[in-house]
């Protein structure tokens, strides 16, 4: 196999675990009351500190701002988040985590996490220099 069919090939079975991470993941999300879109964006948000603009997140969580208003509609109406307005600019608003969004994120499965168990049967000095090659 050449460089060049290899490299395709890591490509499309790294697409595949992703695809099948996400599969399995997905009933762990629902058994908490989100969909994978929320707990990407709860997730994000998490990792900010629980507060970033909506745009930030939006670009973080890779979605179009109008994907990311209607994830924050449904989250704000299940009490996970609520929005602050800029005091020093309207334009910007903030989506903060609220306790119990911070209790959720604590509770919820990490998709990177999850998507990691693949590489558990690897010896740390592969994974060392996966992650190298991959930086």
């Amino acid at each position: 196999m050449s460089k060049r069919e290899l490299a395709a090939e890591i490509g499309r079975l790294w697409g595949e675990l992703a695809v099948q991470s996400k599969r399995s993941i997905r009933p762990l999300l629902e058994a908490e009351g989100v969909t994978v879109p929320q707990a990407i964006l709860l997730q994000t948000l998490g990792r900010a500190g629980g507060r970033q603009s909506a745009r930030e997140l939006g670009r973080d969580c890779h979605m179009l701002a109008s994907t990311v208003t209607g994830v924050i509609d449904r989250l704000e109406a299940a009490g996970m988040v609520h929005r602050e307005r800029d005091s020093r600019d309207r334009r910007i608003v903030w989506v903060v985590l609220t306790g119990e969004g911070e209790e959720l994120v604590g509770r919820m499965p990490s998709f990177f996490e999850h998507l990691g168990k693949a590489f558990t049967v690897l010896p740390a000095r592969e994974l060392e220099q996966m992650r190298e090659s991959l930086l």
